[in-house]
């Protein structure tokens, strides 16, 4: 079948280590885009910081950012899709955060708001993704809907995020998505959110059929994509529960592993 969609998470997958687009990647992907393939970023990200790689590839669309909570135009800046976190929810993340002592990142109206902006984690998040937080007092939102929330663990104690994840079971269930993005990130969302069920969303729009489109990703929170579409490929440097759950593995995102599956798979194929 005809290939008509690509779906690419950014971090650890289409970026390289450096959070660059490699030359080859990119050249693959606009050679692509010239036949018609739709592409599409899907990431954790927030909005303001994936907007500048779906300008770089300059593919016309949408970008799926916050896991699937927000979809938008980058064109335009228009918002398509959003469905925030219950504001009982995130007060009850507020209150995980606070009793383990866990930094919590809010997001909200393109915003990322922490308490304490000297965190050596929120320090971390921010010169990694270019961006800088708003510190505010979590007790003092007039509106508590969240597009989306993080809690920051540290590479010395990744057992830190494990209690989170126990914690928030507790509390709330099933009533949050959950999901990490990578050994420091946890996430939590709306539980009709998911990578996977946005991305249907998003393709039924264009008139593609999962059968008709390839994702890429690496982490957990990519999983429910990877198996929401026909070709669901694995990253070389993916978690192993990443690979299992696909029938595809490529290269490492440093070794332009995008464009090596593309171009044994689809480049050369009308």
């Amino acid at each position: 079948m005809k290939l008509k969609a690509i779906a690419l998470d950014l971090d650890g997958t289409l970026l390289t280590s450096d959070k660059k687009i490699s030359e080859t990647n990119r050249e693959v992907l606009k050679e692509l885009n010239r036949r018609g393939v739709k592409i599409f970023l899907v990431t954790g990200r927030t909005y303001l910081a994936t907007k500048p790689y779906a300008l770089d590839l300059d593919a016309g669309g949408v970008v799926i950012a916050y896991n699937g909570a927000k979809v938008v135009d980058y064109e335009n800046d228009r918002v398509i899709f959003e469905l925030p976190l219950e504001a009982d929810h995130v007060k009850e993340l507020i209150r995980i955060s606070k009793r383990l002592g866990v930094p919590l990142n809010l997001y909200q109206n393109n915003e990322w708001y922490v308490e304490d902006s000297s965190r050596r984690e929120v320090i971390r998040y921010g010169s990694e993704r270019n961006m800088i937080p708003i510190e505010r007092d979590f007790y003092d939102f007039d509106d508590y809907k969240m597009t989306k929330t993080v809690f920051l663990g540290t590479d010395e104690e990744p057992e830190t995020l494990e209690r989170v994840h126990r914690e928030v079971k507790k509390a709330l269930g099933n009533n949050v998505y959950t999901a990490k993005s990578t050994d420091i990130l946890y996430e939590v969302l709306n539980k009709e959110v998911n990578k996977g069920l946005v991305l249907k969303r998003v393709l039924k729009t264009y008139g593609i059929s999962p059968e008709e489109c390839v994702a890429f990703g690496d982490a957990t929170n990519d999983i429910e994509m990877l198996r929401a579409v026909k070709y669901g490929v694995a990253m070389g440097n993916a978690t192993r529960e990443v690979k299992a759950s696909v029938d595809y593995v490529t290269d490492t995102n440093d070794n332009n592993g995008v464009a090596k599956f593309l171009k044994k798979y689809f480049f050369d194929r009308d």
